[in-house]
């Protein structure tokens, strides 16, 4: 277990068949779909195992979880230190400067804990986690622009708009503006 707070825990994927399945689950399903990776992307298994086993077994700098809300597996989160990225994938921020900043992502899979405040939660335990082990600057996120829900949610925790990213994303068939959305660690969330 990464942290447990607030009826919320993070813990890392394991390299089960049963982590794998629940990724296929959620990365098949078309509501979460149309907010992340898109409708006419769905995974299956094979392709979940492909795509999250690398970073699974510590081969990639990104770092997988599971999200547990009131001890129910409800969704995924990944984060890495910019640093560690790939050239090409850190440059992806538009970043000048990345020395200790920290890029995350997260869904919640199951589509019956949407819209009841279980996101800012989740976004508060990850980012408190970030800062408060890694001593992170600065933690960065790059929601596509229409999606005002993630968006409100990020705000709501203490996320702001550092700039656009045009064409920054392919979802649906089409590249998709992004915000940079940004944290400082000097934050104290609650």
């Amino acid at each position: 277990m990464l942290v447990a707070k607030d009826e919320i825990t993070i813990r890392l994927m394991e390299d089960k068949v049963e982590n794998y399945q629940l990724m296929a689950k959620w990365l098949s399903d078309e509501r979460v779909l149309e907010f992340y990776e898109g409708r006419d992307n769905p995974f299956d298994l094979e392709r979940i195992i492909e795509a999250y086993q690398p970073m699974v077994r510590g081969n990639d700098a990104v770092k997988p979880c599971f999200i547990y809300y009131q001890n129910i597996t409800i969704g995924y989160l990944q984060y890495c230190l910019l640093d560690d990225l790939p050239e090409a994938d850190k440059q992806t921020y538009c970043l000048e400067k990345t020395d200790n900043v920290y890029a995350l992502d997260l869904f919640i899979g199951e589509p019956n804990f949407w819209n009841r405040g279980v996101g800012s939660k989740i976004l508060t335990v990850a980012v408190n986690y970030i800062f408060e082990v890694f001593l992170a600057n600065k933690v960065v996120i790059d929601p596509r622009v229409e999606n005002t829900r993630a968006i409100r949610c990020y705000e709501k925790v203490g996320f702001v708009k550092v700039k656009l990213l045009p064409a920054h994303e392919l979802h649906e068939g089409k590249y998709s503006d992004c915000w940079l959305m940004a944290i400082e660690g000097n934050k104290s969330l609650h």
